[in-house]
C-alpha cells in the first residue's frame, strides 16, 4: 500500500481483527443478545453511523481522525460482510488480505514513483474484487 506497504505480520493481524469483529462483535452478541445475527449487524452499524454523528464532540483532532477512520472500517467491513453473507465471513477476510496484497503489489512493483501513480493505483483497485 503507499502508505507503508504490508508484511505477512500485519496481514494475519487483520485476519484476526476481521474474524474477531464478526465472531465476537455479531454472532457471539446475536447469541448474548438472542437475536439473529442480521439484527445484530444492522444494530452496529446503526449505532456507529449515530457515533459517527458525534465524533464532533472529541476536541483532539488526532484522537477524532484516528477514531473516524476506524469506525468507519468497522463499518464498511460490516456492509461487505453484510452484503456477501454473513455465513461467508470468512471468504470476504480473504478476500480483503488478497485485495491488499495486490494493492501492495501493484504499488511497490510497478507504480511507485511514476507521476500518476495514485491514479493508476486508484483505477486498478476499482477493479478488483475483495
Amino acid at each position: 500500500m503507499p502508505l507503508c506497504g504490508f508484511n505477512q505480520k500485519m496481514l494475519e493481524g487483520l485476519v484476526a481483527f476481521h474474524e474477531g469483529l464478526v465472531e465476537h462483535g455479531l454472532i457471539d452478541r446475536a447469541k448474548l443478545k438472542s437475536q439473529s445475527v442480521e439484527k445484530t449487524l444492522e444494530t452496529e452499524l446503526s449505532d456507529m453511523e449515530r457515533f459517527l454523528g458525534e465524533t464532533y464532540r472529541i476536541n483532539d483532532s488526532q484522537k477524532r481522525a484516528i477514531t473516524e477512520a476506524i469506525t468507519n472500517y468497522v463499518k464498511s467491513f460490516y456492509e461487505i460482510v453484510g452484503s456477501q453473507g454473513i455465513d461467508d465471513y470468512r471468504q470476504v477476510v480473504q478476500g480483503l488480505n488478497e485485495f491488499y496484497r495486490k494493492m501492495d503489489d501493484k504499488f511497490y512493483s510497478e507504480l511507485e514513483g511514476k507521476p500518476d501513480d495514485m491514479e493508476q493505483l486508484a483505477t486498478y483497485l476499482d477493479s478488483e474484487k475483495i
